[in-house]
């Protein structure tokens, strides 16, 4: 009989596995003293011996070989059990991977089986009678329906409604956007006849960010509908051009409207999910459906004296994660705000949780992994984290965002900062799916990050953002790479004041390099290609290529220190590059541009300079090469005079400002690239 001593592979299988076998056999046999060797059933089962192992003071490498599916009711573990935390020992130097056929997936929820042909308010669809909802032990407000998030059935079914009157409509202004409002009154006749209003989600777009609540209360006499979270920002706030007026909204959960395909509406009351298929020629025998369970579904979870360490997980799928969320982070501007619960982060989601959590964990790492159908973010490295590796994953099909790394401040404890975490080789893609301002990659309070030879693109907001301080306050980020990516098809003109890649605060160290950035779009302003923000200074931006922008190619909020060298800019629709300073530049130069190649498609300038005599203070220019894509030199830069306004060519540009004394505009070429 083999034991535990003599084996460092543990194996857990969903289809032959007992949790009474040995788990040290990939299959069952029988032994020739009666026992039955063979794996496992739970993945529980091999973690509770580890354990035991561990406390036996036996700390060799374990590889935990899983086959199957298995379903999560609570979120799986990773740290100091009771055992371990009274022996004095910790979670570590354990692998856990595939084995047999296929890939093992790891399920925060159930799947759903059984529907049956059905009509639903007039609708052929699929349903099913979930005991669990009616008896109240179960309620989801996600469902993934053939590895794609289903559509909660919405009203209206495209575009938003009004508002007649909101709570704080005095507050018209950017100075009034931190005053949250708990209620509005719809304009008359537009909530006619529309059912389940009471438990229905309101969902709305502000700004940056957007907001998402339950209804607490509907009055239909007087149209009067309270949220159940208070908004993080003024419903009512105008700031910047191409906002209405008035607060624009649309709700979810509505039984009245359900119907267009990939609908679902679930009847708590009567315990019954309907769903109307995307493809009609679907089967309700052969749908794979998944209700979420758990919010993570596997937590890493050490302490600052005793992290988890060495834990890798190799060729798993992670799928579904719950993705209700009420935001209760004070706002990072330190404007004091209600402790109530929030509609919203101020911004990015940054604090909603992942599906996979590490908190104090030191060398782990997820290779070759795929995570899907996570209802907020996929993967969250929390404070005290060194050396997280994510690499060659893929995500996809997600509520939030791809990766967050969300460390300490610069004033804590070193034992609580994160640093030298990474992000390689991986595909983040159709992020946002309920949460829309989430980021493909999120860097707060980190240093020493790389992320690199990644594949961004379909996301909501902004592929890669990397901060967390706004202004020249001193910052624990810093020193971070951004290499070689591919980011893409950044935006669909929901939200605004984002980018391919973002970046926020003093980050001496940091790097923008040899990135590939095209098609990024906004709702109004703040579409760029590489966005430096309030008070980003001494970063390097160099050799890449961005291209087709609503905005800018290149922004530079205000800043100092920065240096933008050898990249192609091409068709930024607001001005390949802008500047502004707001009166906040502590030197110079703000940037450094050298060695670029800039090309212009449309009547836009090269240089589109906010606050004209202090961006051009702060500009140092030289060696750049200009041209326009209909094969002419382009204009410098659009100034008002008495006659009009007026472009500048290169030479009235140089002689205006002194700058690009050693530019020319000349043919450049961009080659395998269709703007189209």
């Amino acid at each position: 009989m083999l034991y535990y001593t003599h084996s460092s592979t543990i194996y857990v299988s969903s289809s032959e596995g007992n949790d009474y076998y040995t788990g040290f056999a990939p299959h069952p046999i029988e032994s020739e003293a009666g026992a039955m060797q063979g794996p496992f059933k739970t993945i529980r089962h091999a973690m509770e011996l580890i354990a035991g192992i561990r406390i036996s003071s036996d700390a060799r490498p374990i590889t935990v070989c899983i086959e199957g599916e298995h379903y999560l009711e609570t979120p799986l573990e990773i740290g100091l059990s009771a055992q371990l935390a009274n022996a004095g020992y910790q979670m570590s130097n354990v692998t856990f991977e595939s084995y047999g056929e296929g890939r093992a997936r790891i399920v925060g929820g159930r799947r759903l089986t059984g529907f049956a042909h059905d009509t639903f308010r007039g609708v052929p669809c699929f349903s099913l009678h979930i005991p669990d909802v009616k008896a109240g032990k179960w309620h989801f407000t996600d469902l993934y329906v053939n590895g794609q998030r289903a559509r909660a059935a919405r009203y209206p079914r495209e575009g938003t409604l009004r508002a007649s009157e909101v709570e704080r409509d005095d507050v018209i202004s950017f100075a009034g956007l931190h005053q949250g409002s708990r209620w509005f009154i719809a304009e008359k006749d537009s909530l006619s006849g529309v059912e389940g209003i009471e438990n229905a989600i309101v969902s709305y777009y502000n700004y940056w960010i957007d907001e998402h609540s339950p209804v607490e209360s509907y009055d239909p006499e007087s149209g009067k509908l309270v949220m159940a979270y208070r908004s993080r920002f003024n419903i009512n706030a105008i700031y910047g051009k191409g906002y209405p007026s008035e607060f624009c909204y649309y709700l979810e959960n509505i039984p009245t409207e359900f119907g267009a395909p990939n609908d679902w509406y679930l009847d708590v009351p009567n315990g019954m999910l309907y769903y109307a298929p995307s493809d009609s020629n679907a089967n309700p025998d052969t749908i794979e459906v998944f209700a979420p369970t758990v919010k993570q579904i596997v937590n890493l979870l050490g302490t600052a004296e005793a992290p988890v360490t060495g834990i890798r997980f190799r060729g798993l799928d992670f799928i579904c994660s719950r993705g209700d969320y009420a935001s209760t982070s004070p706002d990072p501007s330190g404007v004091p705000t209600p402790s109530d619960n929030y509609a919203s982060d101020s911004q990015s989601v940054s604090d909603a949780y992942g599906a996979i959590r590490f908190e104090y964990t030191k060398n782990c790492a997820l290779e070759g992994c795929r995570m899907s159908c996570t209802g907020l973010h996929a993967v969250e490295i929390s404070c005290g984290c060194e050396s997280i590796r994510i690499e060659r994953s893929h995500m996809s099909e997600l509520g939030g965002g791809g990766v967050k790394i969300f460390g300490s401040t610069d004033d804590s404890d070193n034992v609580n900062k994160t640093s030298h975490c990474s992000v390689i080789g991986s595909t983040i893609t159709h992020i946002g799916l309920r949460y829309a301002a989430a980021c493909g990659v999120l860097i707060c309070h980190s240093s020493y990050n790389e992320i690199s030879d990644n594949e961004i693109s379909y996301t909501v907001y902004s592929g890669v953002s990397v901060g967390w301080v706004w202004g020249y306050t001193k910052s624990s980020t810093y020193s971070n790479i951004i290499r070689k990516n591919h980011v893409h098809h950044i935006g669909i003109g929901l939200l605004s004041d984002m980018a391919g890649i973002y970046l926020l605060g003093i980050q001496s160290g940091t790097v923008v390099e040899g990135n590939y950035i095209h098609d990024v779009n906004s709702a109004s302003y703040g579409g760029h290609g590489i966005y430096t923000d309030e008070g980003s200074s001494y970063i390097t931006i160099e050799g890449n290529t961005v291209i087709n922008t609503k905005s800018s190619c290149f922004f530079q909020h205000y800043g100092v220190n920065n240096t933008v060298r050898n990249n192609v800019f091409a068709f930024g629709h607001d001005g390949v590059i802008s500047l502004a300073t707001k009166g906040r530049v502590l030197g110079n130069p703000g940037v450094v541009f050298e060695g670029n190649s800039v090309i212009a498609d449309g009547d836009e300038p090269i240089y589109n300079l906010a606050s004209l005599g202090g961006a051009i203070s702060t500009l140092r220019a030289s060696r750049n090469r200009f041209w326009h894509i209909d094969g002419h030199a382009p204009a410098l830069l659009k100034v008002t005079t008495d006659e009009g306004e007026k472009a500048l060519d290169l030479s009235s540009w140089q002689e205006a400002t002194g700058l690009d004394e050693e530019s020319l505009c000349a043919p450049i070429e961009l080659p395998h690239f269709d703007k189209k």
